[in-house]
């Protein structure tokens, strides 16, 4: 039954790689980056727990695979997410399948490590519209935590129900701490002070990167910057590169942050707690130097720059 399972995923996969180019042969990939699923639909994934559970599955959702599937996923997956960066599902089995299980237990060893983080593996808290009353963060004093992640959902038009459950981690407690990492990765956002545009999405992608020390950052962070104007990735590499990578490194691994419980925290507190520095120029500043140098380059070449607003594309 395992490889009957795991022949229907490789199957599925193929038809998911082959179907978008043939139906849409002509259409240009959006200049956006293929990370995350900052996205304002109204059905959100599938709840892991409504997923069946396979015979042979570890739990609800589980595909077992082999090694030879676990490859092909991999590079069939990080194809298609650069190809048309709107398949959420295929970044999401990219983030799994190229996760090495020593780094998965690595996180999963500094969970246990810390009493917040032994509770969520106990508890095992889910990120969603459901288990949040968002509408009630809004009530929570200024520059609380709970009010400062309110303010972002409805300043990005997103939810908190985006994330796709995971599917390929044989392992239950390492399957969670995946969902839990990508449902947390919001929160990463509002402490660090970005928004959800491709070069807000970029910077993120570093400091997770040095702070987590998972592949599927690397690749968002390498492959992300090749979709903008040469100009604005050495201005965004240049502002914030090197500070992400400190900030992320420096900063106490978030992975074991129960977020749900910091709603009243002052937002000031949370930063010095885990030791994340402020970056070196506020995104809303960069944002309005990167339009003035789009309007100065456009006036001298005539040429049309490309926009990066909101991400609407797949994350972990």
């Amino acid at each position: 039954m395992q490889s009957c399972c795991s022949c229907s995923c490789t199957r599925t996969l193929s038809r998911s790689l082959a179907t978008p180019l043939a139906r849409r042969p002509h259409r240009p990939a959006p200049l956006v980056l293929a990370t995350r699923a900052h996205s304002t639909a109204s059905k959100p994934p599938p709840r892991a727990e409504d997923l069946p559970k396979a015979e042979g599955g570890l739990y609800p959702g589980h595909v077992p695979i082999n090694l030879f599937q676990r490859g092909l996923l991999t590079v069939g997956s990080a194809i298609m997410g650069l190809i048309d960066t709107s398949r959420h599902d295929m970044i999401a089995v990219l983030s799994e399948t190229s996760a090495p299980l020593p780094s998965l237990r690595r996180l999963q060893s500094i969970m246990r490590s810390t009493p917040s983080g032994r509770a969520i593996l106990r508890d095992r808290p889910r990120i969603t519209e459901e288990s949040i009353d968002v509408e009630k963060l809004k009530e929570l004093p200024e520059g609380s935590f709970g009010r400062a992640y309110y303010e972002w959902l409805r300043r990005n038009k997103v939810t908190p129900d985006t994330r796709d459950p995971v599917r390929y981690i044989p392992d239950p407690e390492l399957a969670y701490l995946m969902q839990r990492y990508r449902e947390s990765h919001d929160f990463y956002h509002v402490l660090l002070g970005f928004g959800v545009s491709l070069p807000a999405e970029l910077v993120v992608k570093w400091f997770e990167l040095s702070n987590f020390g998972l592949p599927v950052a690397a690749l968002s962070g390498i492959f992300g910057p090749l979709r903008m104007d040469p100009d604005e990735r050495a201005r965004l590499w240049r502002t914030y590169g090197p500070w992400a990578l400190r900030a992320g490194g420096r900063a106490e691994c978030l992975i074991g942050v129960y977020w749900e419980k910091e709603w009243e925290t002052p937002i000031a507190e949370l930063r010095e707690r885990y030791g994340v520095e402020r970056p070196p120029v506020g995104f809303k500043k960069f944002r309005e130097e990167s339009r003035r140098h789009k309007a100065e380059k456009e006036a001298a070449t005539g040429e049309v720059m490309p926009e990066y607003a909101q991400a609407g594309t797949p994350g972990v």
